[in-house]
């Protein structure tokens, strides 16, 4: 269980710094470095199929393998357009999803969890750190934009970064914060946190104001003790003038983000047509007209070769035909639509969100961040693909399990059959 538990932390690192290697220190190693995330992503889909029997009553196996037999319908649906390696190709990214899931639950519910847990949560402090200094490089450097994207590098990546770093600084806050019987927060160390999220001011991403929004609310809604919310309130408030103000410095004025004409050009419609970056829904909207009235690929998609290749496997000929839906901002649900379908949409959500069931009692705090992460993960379905990203995905698997769990770190009871410990079957 240790090498396994090494080999998770050795993909999870690489997988960290493998954006930064590749546009930052060494360019021109980047065919060498897409391999290595290749590796990994094959090595971490090992890992999960090793766990599939002795895990085999865990929600994450079944829903994995229901999700193969549904993507081998749509390879055999789509067998004209694509061949098997552009399916497996294109397919490695969403089972490298599920294989996070399954491969984590099998270490938390392991007599590693407490290593595990240990071991995890100083990585995420470590990452969190290390993306305040690269963020200022890269912000001094290229200016405030996609470019400052802290260890993702400079490719692109910095709106999965601040849904990340949200995401951390709450998970800290829960753990290193809340008060004994779990009712509150501690204003001090809450507020030591914060720091965390300074690579969110450096960068462009509209998403922060949403998330901070977020994360506010459910810091300081506690029906206990509210006295204690009024200082987390006004800080609250103060970060969100700061991110304004700069944001309004180094992009433009905030106040056209509520523009109903951007609105419309950002999420919607574009008068560009194919040209450009199209807006995030509007994809959504060429892809059902792209399928017509063809029940099949509404329901199994267009094929997991659709979106594939470029990299390491050349693109397909339909790949190259839509090249422009897959260039820029994608969001999750066209992702995953397009390429298996409804099932697989149905499939990712129900992954997803099966961590809910839990009967496991809960303080107030862990509710908090439970609820902040169902937030951020619906964020994703209409905003970008942070839930495929090979950092993001075994990072957010590790929150679920822990919130599934009560935000125990021990050793589960060892008389209990973890279906038992944790519900599995709900």
């Amino acid at each position: 269980m240790k090498t396994k538990l090494y080999l998770f932390l050795l993909i999870q690192v690489f997988n960290s710094v493998s954006g930064m290697l590749a546009t930052m220190i060494v360019p021109s190693a980047d065919r060498i470095i897409r391999l290595g995330v290749v590796s990994g992503d094959v090595l971490m889909i090992v890992l999960a199929f090793s766990a599939f029997w002795t895990r085999k009553d865990f929600y994450g196996v079944k829903y994995m393998a229901l999700f193969l037999l549904v993507s081998t319908l749509t390879f055999i649906y789509t067998s004209e357009r694509f061949g098997f390696p552009e399916h497996l190709n294109g397919l490695r990214e969403t089972l490298f999803f599920f294989a996070s899931l399954v491969v984590v639950y099998d270490l938390y519910e392991g007599y590693t969890r407490p290593l595990f847990a240990k071991i995890l949560t100083r990585y995420l402090i470590v990452f969190a750190l290390v993306q305040i200094p690269v963020a200022f490089f890269q912000f001094l450097k290229f200016g405030a934009g996609d470019t400052v994207a802290g260890t993702y590098g400079t490719g692109g990546g910095s709106g999965y970064l601040s849904q990340l770093l949200f995401l951390i600084c709450f998970y800290l806050v829960v753990r290193y914060a809340s008060l004994e019987d779990g009712t509150n927060f501690r204003i001090r160390r809450t507020m030591m946190m914060f720091p965390v999220l300074i690579p969110c001011a450096l960068n462009e991403t509209k998403i922060s104001f949403l998330l901070l929004a977020g994360f506010l609310i459910l810091l300081v809604s506690s029906p206990r003790k509210v006295y204690r919310a009024i200082p987390l309130l006004v800080l609250g408030f103060g970060l969100m003038y700061l991110l304004n103000y700069y944001y309004t410095q180094t992009v433009e004025d905030t106040r056209t983000i509520f523009d109903e004409d951007f609105i419309e050009k950002y999420l919607l419609t574009n008068p560009t047509g194919t040209g450009g970056d199209l807006p995030r829904l509007q994809r959504i909207q060429i892809m059902f007209h792209l399928m017509g009235n063809d029940f099949g690929s509404i329901l199994l998609g267009m094929g997991y070769g659709v979106l594939g290749g470029g990299n390491i496997m050349s693109m397909s000929r339909l790949g190259r035909s839509l090249y422009y839906l897959v260039t820029g901002s994608r969001v999750l649900l066209f992702r995953v639509w397009i390429q298996g379908g409804l099932l697989a949409v149905l499939l990712v959500a129900a992954t997803m969100f099966s961590y809910l069931r839990s009967r496991v009692e809960k303080t107030f705090t862990l509710r908090q961040f439970s609820w902040f992460l169902v937030f951020s993960l619906l964020v994703v379905w209409v905003y970008d693909e942070a839930a495929f990203d090979r950092v993001f995905a075994p990072i957010v698997a590790f929150f679920m399990m822990w919130i599934r769990a009560g935000g125990l770190d021990g050793e589960v009871d060892p008389t209990l059959e973890p279906s038992e410990a944790t519900d599995d079957n709900a």
